[in-house]
């Protein structure tokens, strides 16, 4: 028996060893440090690019080992991976996520780390808060997103909505300087109401609006605000919050989906998804679509679309007033059970993939640029970058080289980015992906049964069971 025992110990005590080789190390005594992040394997020029990062990082730094290990944030999965330790030592999430990350222990509080790094007094406020509780930090951004609505140039041209300059580029404005292309959700539908007419009998839309996987609700979060709900979470005066979902201009904005559904003005589908808004732009199935400013190159690397025929402007206003764009982005975090080592390591190669705030020109700013080249090479449009750090020679820096790099007509970008300082606005405080959901529901209710659907009463049903099943657990 006491044979039998030794050998038992034994075989748990070496379980428990690989266990710790693997969560930290290995049979080389490198530490290894697990990128979340890492490209897919067809995207072949991006492999090529971090592996360059990762043989300059692991030259610097002999002790580590970069391992790829790509993992794709989903609400549905974090729990399992967290729980089962099976989260990469540094992975992308959003910025509605850090603080439920937070609350469940599932994420590493960072701030040491930073400060001894000289990065966290560096970091935007706005996306420093989204990944800090109790004046602690527990993640890095990686950058910012606006709201805003992408237009196809060529058919508001095609149709007569926009003229072209002499040198043949598109004419946003008129001759006052007043903009052509729609300002106001009214002026969105009349310009969709002139391609569905133009381009009849073609399956030829003038918007596409999501409905799924959250991404609709998302969305129309901005829509609500932008027709005068001040919030869809209103905090009282005893630190409470209550569901505002079925706020006054929420129900607006969902009659005005109502009526461009009603008036077949949107791609007639009740369940699309994230994809689907620029696979509908790229195919040019739609004029128009509401995307965040850090993806308009999704229709162009993934259904060859022309970067010359697109713009970005800002968000229209539903009440003539309201004018806001959603500001969100994706910060890096780390799994609560990673080693200081690691955490340090994994901080240290986002110097050199030009993620950290450092401008030296050899490491930070040469994966910048690396970056720009890479989707120079891929025929990506590369437009200004919304950064996450604050520091003047950084920005000096990146900005610079972005002025190098872009390649698109800025003109269709200025009025967003002028603006976006003025009208951006964080996503709401808590559950956003399950309040996401439930607006989901809603829309696709709509989409649904556009002849019938009373947009009050499902508001007041997703409010409801939005204040009962989470926001009654806020503390």
């Amino acid at each position: 028996m006491k044979k039998w025992l030794c050998g038992a110990m034994s075989v748990l005590m070496g379980s428990a060893l690989l266990l710790s080789f693997a969560a930290c190390g290995g049979g080389d005594g490198k530490i290894k440090v697990s990128i979340g992040m890492w490209p897919d394997p067809t995207l072949t020029q991006d492999i090529e690019m971090y592996r360059q990062w990762e043989a300059a990082f692991e030259a610097d730094y002999p002790e580590y080992d970069i391992v790829a290990d790509r993992y794709e944030y989903s609400a549905d999965t974090i729990t399992a991976k967290a729980t089962s330790r099976q989260l990469p030592t540094v992975f992308q999430t959003y910025f509605t996520e850090p603080q439920k990350l937070i609350d469940n222990g599932w994420i590493a509080d960072i701030t040491d780390e930073l400060n001894e790094l000289g990065w966290l007094d560096k970091m935007d406020t706005n996306m420093r808060d989204a990944v800090s509780k109790d004046g602690r930090c527990y993640g890095v951004p990686r950058d910012g997103y606006g709201m805003g609505l992408l237009l196809n140039l060529y058919m508001l041209y095609d149709v007569g909505i926009i003229d072209k300059n002499d040198d043949g580029t598109y004419k946003l404005y008129d001759d006052e300087g007043k903009p052509l292309y729609p300002t106001t959700f009214d002026e969105v539908r009349e310009v969709a109401e002139i391609i569905v007419e133009t381009y009849k009998d073609t399956n030829t839309y003038g918007l596409v609006i999501l409905s799924a996987n959250n991404n609709g609700g998302w969305q129309f979060c901005n829509m609500a605000w932008n027709f005068g709900c001040e919030a869809m979470q209103v905090k009282g005066a005893d630190g409470k919050y209550t569901a505002n979902l079925n706020d006054e201009g929420a129900v607006k904005a969902l009659e005005w989906i109502r009526g461009m559904a009603v008036d077949e003005l949107i791609y007639p589908d009740a369940s699309l998804t994230y994809a689907d808004w620029y696979a509908k732009f790229g195919s040019k199935n739609v004029a128009m679509a509401f995307c965040g400013s850090d993806s308009v190159m999704l229709p162009v690397t993934n259904f060859n679309f022309n970067k010359d025929d697109i713009a970005l402007v800002p968000m229209p206003t539903g009440d003539g007033t309201s004018r806001y764009s959603l500001y969100g982005g994706t910060p890096y975090v780390f799994p609560s059970y990673a080693t200081k080592e690691q955490i340090k390591g994994a901080l240290l190669f986002l110097k050199y993939m030009g993620r950290s705030p450092e401008a030296d020109k050899d490491i930070s700013m040469a994966a910048i640029e690396k970056g720009h080249q890479t989707a120079q090479a891929k025929g990506m449009p590369i437009i200004p970058t919304i950064r996450p750090w604050t520091n003047a020679d950084y920005l000096e820096a990146a900005n610079a080289l972005d002025e190098k790099y872009i390649n698109v007509h800025l003109e269709y970008y200025n009025d967003f980015f002028d603006t976006l300082d003025g009208m951006k606005r964080a996503e709401e405080p808590y559950y956003c992906q399950d309040m996401y959901k439930l607006l989901d529901a809603a829309i696709q209710n709509v989409l649904s049964n556009k002849g019938t659907a009373n947009c009050k009463s499902l508001l007041d049903t997703a409010n409801n069971q939005f204040q009962k099943d989470f926001l009654n657990k806020v503390k």
